[in-house]
């Protein structure tokens, strides 16, 4: 089983108080319980009744670490001007313009989502070949809210 430390969990996450889940020791949100609940008098919780005790649990989330990308802005010197406003503008469709630089930046991570995304379109371009400006090894924690510096 792995372990977290509370600068891992953010405040708000959602827990699991079922314990005598066969999951529960390979869990983020049970893991999170034990050090959530000791920092703060009031958390939230999934609900009990809706939970199933499976890997298809639909809020379980594996203690796996994943892989997530820290900036692209290396990858601009690569590129033709054509290829980066065609890179570019697709990106900034699926992320919003503001998103599209936090993560060229580096201010906020790649999730594996993101990643995928920004590397099918350097397929469309013909620039697979091009990587990340870091890689780091990462808990899940975040997935829909947008990963921003939780590292360090």
């Amino acid at each position: 089983m792995n372990t977290i430390s509370s600068k891992e969990v953010p405040d708000y996450y959602t827990l699991c108080i079922k314990s005598d889940c066969p999951m529960a020791a390979h869990c983020l949100r049970q893991m999170a319980t034990n050090v959530l609940t000791k920092k703060y008098k009031i958390v939230q919780i999934v609900n009990p009744l809706f939970t199933e005790p499976s890997e298809k649990c639909e809020f379980y989330r594996s203690d796996e670490p994943q892989t997530f990308a820290r900036g692209f802005a290396k990858m601009q010197e690569e590129m033709l001007p054509r290829q980066y406003k065609t890179f570019s503008c697709r990106l900034q469709g699926k992320f919003g313009r503001t998103g599209y630089f936090e993560r060229r930046r580096g201010e906020r991570l790649c999730s594996p989502k993101d990643i995928m995304i920004i590397k099918n379109v350097l397929k469309e371009i013909g620039m697979q070949h091009l990587g990340f400006d870091a890689y780091e090894q990462l808990y899940k924690l975040m997935s829909a809210l947008g990963v921003r510096n939780l590292a360090g």
